[in-house]
């Protein structure tokens, strides 16, 4: 069994999802989308085949491996996070422009002129129906998109603080 991306984001097994809160609950702490995949990403990459059958199971409870990719991630070197951070903040804002462009194709679609069916066709009902979905759908996702950009938006490392010149040096790291 391999584990996967969801529809959200989210990384998943057959019966465990990786949730936001699975993290937050190691840190004490809210987390932001880069957070989240570099932890997800760590986790995806370090399951072993025991916790991969217990996912599979439903026996799967998260515990030290997803401390240990709270950990991986504060470990890394602040301007590899701050590349997480921007690469998030681009691949967001592109998903959310598709999700817009789908929504308006959708209404788009809905209009008089676009329409494939007249109002007396048998399927007309369902034709609206099914197109009211698509838009409600992609106008949700567009919301959750926005708000995930708001997050990583104010995302702050800690780099920002107590810099004389506004320049970060990773000298200072090690």
């Amino acid at each position: 069994m391999k584990l996967m991306w969801n529809e959200k984001g989210l990384l998943c097994g057959k019966n465990f999802t990786w949730t936001y809160a699975v993290f937050e609950r190691c840190m004490n702490e809210c987390i932001t989308p880069s957070m989240y995949r570099a932890m997800a990403n760590y986790v995806r990459k370090g399951i072993t085949d025991e916790e991969l059958y217990e996912v599979e199971h439903g026996n799967y409870y998260p515990g030290d491996l997803e401390c240990h990719a709270v950990d991986a991630y504060f470990d890394l070197p602040i301007n590899e996070r701050i590349t997480l951070h921007e690469q998030e903040l681009v691949n967001l804002r592109a998903a959310n422009r598709l999700a817009e462009a789908k929504e308006s194709a959708a209404i788009d679609a809905m209009l008089e002129e676009n329409r494939p069916f007249d109002h007396t066709s048998p399927i007309d009902q369902e034709y609206n129906e099914f197109m009211r979905s698509l838009i409600d759908k992609y106008r949700k996702q567009s919301e959750d998109l926005e708000c995930m950009m708001f997050e990583e938006e104010n995302w702050r490392g800690g780099h920002e603080f107590d810099l004389d010149d506004k320049r970060y040096d990773p000298s200072d790291e090690y």
